[in-house]
């Protein structure tokens, strides 16, 4: 049987990713490197390849439909938001994501900035180092008992359970919103499923763990941060910066009907730092580079588990690949 034709399709991947593809896929694939922006880029680099490594790539209903070698897009990171896999489906391609190599980074981030915007520690940090004020007492009003708290989950996944778990020991109850989730399931966790307004209405923290997709682009919107108002929460978000209406996240940070965020992402993949007015804000607000997926250990395993899903794909072990549009077999 001649070799796959492997494409790795992503800017983002590095020296060491190249290394790994080769390592796990070197005898059944031939793996280049060869980045695609835009459709038609990817149209072109992709019109003889079996398929694809991609992260940020837009596989759209246009490109599968000029594709009809390709049988598989194996996406590096959890969200695959920028693939119409149902487009995929429709012509045959398998779409496959990544959804166990960071679960545990994320959550440790996730709480990590409950605890810090909770804590005040940026407030803290500043005004030693800054403005050398050695007062305790400088944050008082702004700094709650952890186990007087509630944290609201949107979205009652793989990393969200993990972050209730990591919440939970701090004695914080916890509820969440997820509409494919049942209770008896949630019951296992110790966590109350609640409505979306529920969770605007009654959470002091609320963190974001859905899918980007058409039905959740934007759900926190102007009239969600209005739900919110009353209880002025942090609202923290490591899943996707789609799911905010930015102009309306500013809007309610600056009015005060939020007492802060965590931000580890941004519509943007590459957002303008120096132009961004989420940079200019103050210490309630902390920002990290979409950073929550990242350890050492993580960083490999993303690489291996991505190229280890194309290999079952492609030796008959689809029932090991978390494919999310179904198809389970490499197309003719």
């Amino acid at each position: 049987m001649s070799k796959l034709k492997v494409v790795v399709t992503s800017s983002f991947v590095d020296d060491e990713f190249m290394k790994v593809a080769n390592e796990v896929l070197g005898d059944i694939a031939d793996v280049v490197l060869d980045p695609g922006a835009t459709e038609d880029e990817l149209i072109e680099k992709c019109k003889d390849a079996d398929a694809a490594l991609a992260i940020y790539d837009p596989f759209t209903d246009r490109v599968f439909a000029a594709l009809p070698k390709l049988k598989l897009v194996s996406v590096i990171s959890i969200g695959y938001n920028f693939i119409d896999a149902e487009a995929a489906k429709k012509y045959g391609v398998a779409v496959c994501n990544n959804p166990t190599y960071c679960v545990n980074e994320v959550a440790d981030h996730t709480a990590a900035l409950m605890l810090a915007l909770n804590r005040r520690l940026l407030n803290y940090n500043t005004a030693v180092k800054v403005n050398h004020i050695w007062k305790a007492t400088a944050e008082k009003g702004n700094i709650k008992r952890m186990n007087t708290q509630t944290v609201g989950l949107v979205g009652f996944g793989n990393i969200a359970r993990r972050v209730a778990t990591r919440m939970q020991a701090c004695g914080c109850k916890v509820i969440a919103f997820d509409p494919y989730v049942k209770q008896e399931f949630a019951d296992q966790f110790n966590v109350q499923l609640v409505t979306l307004d529920e969770i605007y209405e009654q959470s002091d923290m609320i963190s974001l763990h859905a899918l980007l997709n058409k039905e959740t682009e934007k759900m926190i919107n102007k009239e969600a941060f209005e739900k919110m108002a009353a209880k002025k929460p942090y609202l923290v978000n490591c899943g996707r910066g789609g799911l905010i209406d930015e102009d309306a996240l500013l809007e309610a940070l600056q009015t005060g009907k939020l007492m802060g965020a965590g931000l580890d992402v941004f519509v943007s993949e590459t957002p303008d730092l120096a132009a961004s007015p989420f940079t200019k804000l103050g210490d309630n607000v902390i920002i990290t580079p979409h950073a929550a997926f990242f350890s050492d250990h993580a960083s490999y395993e993303q690489k291996l588990f991505a190229c280890q899903n194309l290999r079952n794909f492609f030796t008959g072990n689809g029932d090991k690949v978390p494919v999310v549009n179904g198809i389970r077999t490499p197309r003719a």
